[in-house]
């Protein structure tokens, strides 16, 4: 039996051997698994567990599992408001930044300027500004006071100061600037992968130039599109800085909501069904993204 055992050991290790052999990326995604599994799946796992507990004052997250916390969010309207205007929030603003960012990614996929690494440079700058210096900036601009409503009065177009800031629109304002190049990026990178010579043939053919954008350009960079916009719903529906600072406190969002109910009140289980509520809504645009992006890819295959 022993023979046996020893004769298995020596067998299986030729073959773990040829695995990692065949497969060497194994071994680089070790790493990189565990960290995802360590830092990302198990807390949003114990997050969940938080979720279906009941709030108790002492102990802050109670022994008795409940579906309350989830209940209660539905059924109150004031939470459902919330919701709705956070997913109208990110909706406005991935529109526009896609409105904005589409023609600098075509530009910059297309020039051959000896400047492109600067204006790149320049695209990415704001990026090693803190949020917090970035939002706060927005309030020197569009304060009572501000650099916007000076000039305002200047050139007469006001007779008062207007308010700007803690309204909707500065807010939207504020999450453009800052997660516009989180939609420029993946343009550039779509863009790129299109063929020149598609855009030149279709020009031939007699096609106008906004027909190659809009039959040859855009359908070829739909993936680039997608995922810009999926970055930048996700990320300004669980904006939290942005929105109290430029939107004030009467400015309700999902992610002001649940830093309020994690720091202020510290009823973490209803927080926690919170952020849950809104990862779900966030899930959304993504698996659409895929359902998409792999539907284009079985198409192009049969094509």
């Amino acid at each position: 039996m022993v023979t046996t055992a020893l004769g298995t050991e020596r067998a299986r290790r030729p073959v773990l051997g040829s695995i990692l052999q065949d497969r060497p990326h194994v071994i680089l995604l070790a790493l990189p698994v565990f960290l995802f599994l360590a830092f990302l799946i198990y807390p949003l796992l114990l997050m969940f567990v938080v979720s279906v507990r009941n709030y108790h004052p002492n102990l802050i997250v109670g022994p008795r599992l409940t579906l309350e916390n989830y209940v209660r969010f539905i059924t109150d309207p004031f939470y459902r408001t919330v919701l709705a205007n956070t997913l109208k929030l990110a909706g406005i603003v991935s529109v526009i930044a896609l409105l904005l960012s589409y023609p600098v990614a075509y530009y910059l996929s297309r020039t051959a300027s000896r400047l492109k690494g600067w204006l790149v440079f320049f695209l990415l700058a704001p990026l090693m500004v803190g949020i917090v210096v970035r939002t706060y900036g927005w309030i020197v601009l569009m304060g009572r006071n501000g650099t916007i409503n000076r000039a305002l009065l200047a050139l007469g177009v006001v007779d008062e100061p207007v308010r700007i800031l803690f309204t909707d629109a500065a807010v939207i304002v504020g999450l453009v600037e800052v997660l516009l190049p989180y939609m420029v990026l993946p343009l550039v990178s779509a863009l790129q992968k299109v063929d020149v010579t598609l855009e030149a043939a279709a020009a031939t053919l007699g096609a106008s130039p906004v027909e190659v954008l809009r039959r040859v350009v855009i359908p070829l960079s739909l993936p680039g599109v997608i995922s810009g916009v999926v970055i930048v719903f996700t990320l300004s529906a669980g904006a939290i800085v942005t929105p109290a600072v430029l939107g004030g406190p009467r400015m309700q969002t999902m992610g002001t909501l649940i830093y309020q109910l994690m720091t202020a009140t510290l009823n973490w289980p209803f927080g926690s069904a919170v952020a849950f509520i809104l990862l779900a809504f966030e899930a959304i645009p993504v698996f659409l993204f895929f359902a998409i992006v792999s539907r284009a890819s079985a198409e192009r295959g049969r094509a």
